[in-house]
């Protein structure tokens, strides 16, 4: 057995299903030696390969298992590397298999080479080489722990291209895929976070990514159905209380965050933070004032001790072994009377609900992105996947089309990265099959993956992608506008017909102009048999309702 087959039957036992790539002269011996497992593993060849990092990434993040992507030395590998960032930053366990120049070459500059392992430490879990296919068990091992402890991420594995082939000469190496011990949760510590929100007379949870990948969001909601304390979320929390859940206030923070969650952020005395900390993304670059007393839950100490915004009380947990003790600890608690809390809050989500509403009403045309997603909500199941990218379409799908499962938002939320949505949409179709999956994007988000219609149809991958066109980058055009007297330089761009564009693929294909169109025409795309692209035409002036108060204190401050 060699090493690329040892590999393989690591992921085999792994639980891989997918591996994402592109081939080059130094993997072509993995993909030849993919060829029979074909029936184990599929191999999904993409056109770029921040395409197929991020398809791994989102494999990653739904399963909680490693995705998987392969990459060619170099330019290749170096591609990956916004991918790499994106699942680092959200904590998506992820393993980046790269070819490498043959060993002998090593240290020469030669055609190919960069220092793979320098450039993506600083983004990786952890980054290794196997130099001699004997130590092939063993790194792959200590990668997939890395990948999927604590707060999870990507690690990079690199393998020269004449290691592939190396014949293993060690008798029956042993994989050891598992986690490291969670952190002992201490149960005195659980008691003295309750203790805090039972006495405050202002109470907020605030639930982060960890309580979804933990599989807790059960646990968080009976928790606070029993204390009878609102929730607000963070990007990566979305849905770990079903956004139409009564004490639901929605996410909070820059990016999508609404003003009923950011004043409840404010105006509380204790918050209790599971599975997540106060980042800058919550707090608006910390220029929300949050003065209440924080209690923070999270399975890294560092992370909660590094942050700007430090807890009063850090609790070193994982966030389901937490909530089972907390929930257990409060079974027979009776909350006492918070009208004074509740009436506030109310006042807030009023006066939100009133922005959404007449927004999401609007006729104008060219279209307002608030009417299209409030129409394609009417057409979709519960059990959806939505996906974005980066820039001001995001705030369509965060306003007007509620989160109700864990994981079934998925956004590069502390990266920031364009180019994620389409590519974790294909990827989120091909583990979860059974459910619909909607990419929303801006135009400038596609035009970074559109190449990748081909994989699509290629593959047969049911996805409807929605293209918010307003032909700019228009997050940027708007602070030109405001901060720079309408000084205007290289934010507006012409597009092509997305929905041509998307028929020459072999996609199916509609343009969207007009209000009495959108129902008929998102119906037809999503009963497409196969992926369908929608250029939906938006009024550049149309902005869906946010913090705007917030945002604006962030960019001038």
């Amino acid at each position: 057995m060699n090493c690329a087959q040892m590999l393989i039957e690591g992921l085999k036992v792994m639980g891989v299903r997918r591996i994402y790539g592109i081939i080059g002269t130094s993997n072509f011996a993995f993909v030849n030696a993919l060829y029979d497992h074909r029936e184990d593993i599929r191999y999904i060849s993409c056109r770029h390969e921040q395409v197929a990092a991020s398809m791994a990434d989102a494999e990653g993040r739904l399963t909680g298992i490693p995705g998987v992507a392969l990459t060619h030395s170099g330019p290749g590998t170096l591609n990956a590397l916004i991918s790499v960032a994106n699942a680092y930053k959200d904590g998506s366990p992820m393993i980046l298999f790269s070819g490498a120049v043959k060993r002998k070459l090593r240290g020469s500059d030669g055609m190919l080479e960069a220092n793979h392992m320098e450039i993506f430490s600083s983004l990786c879990r952890g980054v290794f080489r196997v130099e001699e296919a004997d130590h092939t068990a063993a790194v792959l091992s200590q990668a997939y722990t890395l990948a999927v402890s604590g707060g999870r991420g990507p690690v990079l594995i690199e393998v020269p291209e004449d290691v592939w082939e190396e014949e293993v000469k060690v008798e029956a190496p042993r994989f050891r895929f598992a986690a490291e011990h969670r952190p002992p949760l201490h149960v005195e510590d659980v008691w003295k976070a309750l203790e805090k929100v039972k006495e405050a007379k202002r109470p907020l949870i605030l639930s982060g990514g960890g309580v979804a990948y933990s599989g807790a969001s059960e646990l968080l909601v009976r928790l606070a159905e029993t204390l009878r304390v609102p929730v607000a979320t963070t990007g990566n929390g979305r849905g770990t209380i079903p956004e139409d859940h009564p004490l639901c206030l929605g996410r909070a923070g820059f990016g999508g965050g609404n003003t009923v969650a950011d004043a409840a952020l404010s105006e509380a005395d204790v918050i209790l933070g599971v599975g997540c900390i106060i980042s800058d993304l919550t707090s608006y670059e910390y220029t929300l004032p949050i003065p209440g007393e924080l209690v923070l839950v999270n399975i890294d100490m560092e992370a909660m001790l590094n942050c700007r915004r430090r807890p009063q009380l850090p609790i070193e947990a994982d966030a389901r072994d937490f909530l089972l003790e907390a929930v257990d600890a409060v079974k027979d608690y009776r909350p006492p009377d918070r009208r004074e809390w509740w009436e506030f809050l109310e006042g807030k989500r009023t006066e939100w609900r009133a922005l959404v509403e007449q927004a999401r009403n609007s006729d104008r045309e060219p279209l307002s992105g608030a009417r299209v997603i409030h129409e394609l909500v009417h057409l979709l199941p519960r059990e959806r996947i939505i996906t974005v990218g980066a820039g001001t379409h995001l705030l369509y799908p965060m306003a007007f089309l509620p989160c109700l499962e864990p994981l079934t938002y998925l956004s590069a939320v502390n990266f920031g990265a364009m180019g994620f949505g389409f590519p974790a949409a294909l990827a989120a179709k091909l583990v979860r099959p059974e459910r619909e999956v909607v990419a929303i994007l801006g135009d400038g988000d596609f035009m970074m993956t559109l190449q990748d219609l081909e994989t699509a149809c290629r593959e047969g991958i049911k996805v409807l992608v929605l293209v918010m066109n307003d032909h700019m980058y228009r997050v940027l055009n708007i602070r030109q506008r405001v901060q720079c007297q309408g000084r205007i330089l290289g934010t507006c761009h012409g597009n092509p017909d997305f929905a041509a564009l998307a028929r020459s693929f072999g996609a199916a294909g509609w343009r969207l102009e007009k209000v009495a169109d959108i129902r008929p025409v998102l119906s037809e795309a999503l009963a497409a048999e196969g992926p369908a692209v929608v250029d939906v035409v938006i009024d550049p002036e149309d902005l869906p309702p946010f913090n705007l108060e917030a945002s604006l204190r962030m960019s001038m401050g």
